[in-house]
């Protein structure tokens, strides 16, 4: 395991990884004090839930299969294979840093959905989004934006709900878009 500092403070630590775990910490704190509004809370919660193992993005592939969508089989089929395959991939790398998740002090700063008992880093909510986001562009290409959005505002919510640190789920998006761009080469064999 790659050592990681792990205290829950906001101190920055010593030279640039802690300086940098710092200035995450800093951010988080910042992000979750800022902008929670009522109107919104309760939507990007559920909407985080919702990305649970991938689920939220194998909903989106069965709708488009069950609506007589093109090439929907294909996409029911390789949409939770790819996702999946990122999720395991993901949970290597968590293994490997071994970050453990921000569990702040701060009564202002509790998690609003269940805290996972994995580690941090990187997100998998975020490195499954993007790796999804990838698979449905390249069976419906013209709706890249909206697969993007969709997967830029699952990642941010774990962030939002409080069980995340932004580093977490940039280097997710990083897996995740590394492992959308495997998927998109690999079912350019198929298709």
């Amino acid at each position: 395991m790659i050592p990681y500092p792990e205290n829950n403070n906001l101190s920055t630590g010593r030279g640039p990884a802690g300086d940098m775990d710092g200035l995450d910490r800093r951010l988080f704190v910042l992000l979750r004090r800022q902008g929670h509004w009522p109107a919104v809370e309760l939507p990007l919660r559920i909407f985080s839930i919702c990305g649970n193992w991938g689920l939220f993005w194998v909903g989106i592939a069965t709708i488009i299969w069950l609506s007589g969508g093109t090439n929907g089989r294909g996409l029911l089929t390789a949409l939770p294979v790819f996702t999946w395959l990122t999720l395991i991939l993901n949970y290597a790398i968590k293994t490997l840093f071994g970050r453990n998740r921000p569990v702040p002090a701060d009564p202002q700063l509790r998690p609003l959905v269940r805290v996972p008992s994995s580690k941090s880093l990187p997100s998998s909510h975020a490195a499954m989004s993007f790796a999804a986001a990838g698979v449905l562009t390249f069976f419906y290409p013209p709706f890249f934006p909206v697969f993007y959005l969709l997967a830029l505002l699952m990642s941010w919510s774990r962030v939002y709900v409080g069980v995340h640190y932004p580093s977490d789920v940039l280097a997710g998006t990083v897996v995740g878009l590394a492992a959308g761009g495997v998927a998109a080469l690999i079912l350019s064999l198929v298709y």
